[in-house]
């Protein structure tokens, strides 16, 4: 699961896909509560299977929610592997630096990326094999401040963010189901980890961006959910469905249609 405690972001970066702001908002303590039992519920089974227990944390940048040092321990103490999804710049803050990096907190991963050609400031750089750092972006995601942004030579994902997630729930006929099948290719070393995801409103999201399609909220129901998924239809946020092939778009429950000069250029 991908939980986004914050859309604040002192970064303001021009690719940025959520379109976080020094101004944006945190997660509440009884949203993150709500996120937290949200994600036993849904990921429950692929945790009995024997499937990693990770919760992926983000924002807008996690670090800088007042409570994140509070959000963590709680997910260490609920048994789980929380990963950080950072830009890094709290390692210049001791004081935060030595909350998070707290030697008995070894199942605690950091993911820093600051990718230089996008990114205004770079992280410091420490020992600890629990930061991993991510200096280029592979892939480019056409969503929030992104969809204007030109990106040179980095890619544009070639399938909505919501596709795997869309696709597998459809074949299988359960989101319970699909998230089985995500975790377990996540856990091959394929991406699996990050939908649904979780705004820090408490919305549910298709994909791993708060301008997905929303599939329910974290009160809603396994079933809900499923239902949703299989209803959704037409979304295009992302400006990447039109680019699918037939059978692709069959997949997610999209007729077949043939690409245009200007869906293209899109």
């Amino acid at each position: 699961m991908l939980i986004k405690v914050t859309n604040r972001c002192g970064m303001g970066c021009s690719h940025c896909l959520e379109n976080s702001t020094p101004a944006g908002e945190h997660m509440t303590e009884e949203t993150f509560d709500k996120a937290m039992e949200f994600t036993r519920r849904v990921e429950g089974r692929a945790w009995a299977l024997g499937l990693p227990p990770m919760v992926l944390v983000s924002g807008g940048e996690c670090t800088e929610h007042p409570d994140i040092v509070k959000f963590i321990e709680a997910l260490v103490a609920w048994g789980v592997r929380p990963m950080l999804l950072t830009n890094g710049m709290w390692l210049a803050n001791k004081e935060l630096r030595a909350s998070l990096l707290r030697p008995e907190w070894k199942q605690l991963l950091f993911q820093v990326t600051n990718d230089p050609r996008f990114y205004p400031r770079a992280p410091e750089r420490v020992q600890d094999p629990r930061v991993v750092y991510v200096d280029s972006l592979s892939v480019f995601v056409a969503l929030g401040r992104g969809r204007r942004k030109i990106m040179g030579d980095v890619p544009m994902r070639k399938a909505p963010a919501s596709f795997n997630l869309r696709s597998i729930t459809r074949s299988l006929g359960s989101i319970e189901s699909a998230i089985i099948k995500l975790r377990a290719r996540a856990a091959l070393g394929s991406a699996g980890h990050c939908t649904p995801s979780i705004t820090h409103e408490g919305w549910v999201m298709a994909g791993e961006s708060r301008h997905c399609a929303r599939i329910g909220t974290v009160d809603s129901t396994n079933e809900e959910l499923t239902r949703a998924l299989l209803e959704m239809g037409e979304c295009d946020n992302c400006g990447l469905e039109a680019r699918l092939d037939a059978q692709h778009r069959q997949a997610i429950g999209l007729t077949a249609t043939t690409l245009t000069d200007e869906t293209v250029a899109r």
